[in-house]
């Protein structure tokens, strides 16, 4: 059974993007151009199988698991295929696709914790998902423009995909139980603390919902709920609010300051600083001082 690499070198075209060079686990991305008509049969992929449609309409028609589906797939579309299948396809019309893969036991590991003995993905082609839809424009912007908190990225769009999928395409029966994955006031107390301790390292999903003792899916769901923002976009935030407070009250050089901060070198800094903040570091503190 092959991984997603392997799986990928059947294409009939090299992906465009790929997160391979990355460092993601549990999830894997790959931006692909498909030529105008082609035809594959592949074998078994050992991870769950979702497609983005992102621009021009075609005529898909495929088979796995003994089913023929047939459909017209436009942009905004999204495809499933649970793990473990061969498959067949066919297609008429360019299309450009986001292929994402997703480790069979992350989605395991949410099911146990929800309490649910077997839970099964629902396939289907020319399905319509917006919050998908959403989690996969998101992964296609890291590809093109990896950002900081590239790890803790995956991490989060792995849980939020998989919430999704559990909540919208699959058999599972405690949809009500989704909506209690709230988080302790407590909880997110040791969470927030563990960030704040270590802003400037490499910080993974694991370690933080380790702090807050809980598995990273409920701590990843119950983040959200309670700040409004995926444990990455926080990280990012705080980064960058540490660097101003050090920008505006001490005289350190900028490549100090964005290593203070857990940036990798001065121009990263700089450039997510000026897209986040509307200007560039030494700017931001000549503004302050004036």
């Amino acid at each position: 059974m092959l991984g997603p690499r392997e799986w990928m070198k059947l294409m009939p075209r090299a992906p465009k993007l790929s997160s391979e060079a990355l460092g993601w686990q549990h999830i894997q991305a790959y931006r692909l151009a498909n030529p105008a008509s082609w035809q594959l049969d592949l074998p078994p992929i050992n991870r769950h199988f979702i497609v983005a449609h992102l621009s021009n309409p075609c005529q898909l028609s495929s088979r796995w698991n003994g089913l023929e589906r047939r459909s017209r797939s436009v942009p905004g579309n999204i495809m499933i295929m649970s793990a473990h299948q061969g498959s067949h396809w066919e297609w008429k019309g360019e299309i450009e696709e986001l292929h994402i893969f997703l480790d069979p036991e992350v989605m395991s590991a949410a099911v146990q914790e929800l309490g649910d003995r077997s839970v099964q993905l629902l396939d289907g082609i020319g399905l319509t998902d917006m919050a998908i839809m959403d989690i996969a424009v998101k992964i296609n912007t890291e590809l093109s423009q990896p950002g900081l908190c590239g790890s803790l990225f995956a991490q989060s769009a792995s849980h939020a995909l998989t919430l999704q999928l559990l909540r919208r395409h699959s058999t599972l029966s405690a949809h009500e139980v989704l909506d209690r994955l709230d988080l302790p006031a407590h909880r997110l107390r040791a969470a927030l603390e563990y960030i704040e301790a270590h802003l400037c390292e490499d910080v993974s999903l694991d370690a933080i919902a380790g702090a807050a003792n809980l598995s990273t899916f409920r701590f990843a769901r119950g983040f959200r709920q309670a700040t409004g923002q995926p444990p990455h976009q926080y990280v990012i935030g705080r980064r960058l609010e540490r660097a101003k407070e050090l920008l505006r009250t001490t005289e350190e050089e900028i490549g100090e300051v964005a290593r203070r901060v857990g940036f990798a070198s001065q121009s990263h800094f700089t450039a997510v600083f000026s897209r986040r903040c509307g200007l560039p570091p030494r700017r931001y503190r000549q503004t302050c001082r004036r």
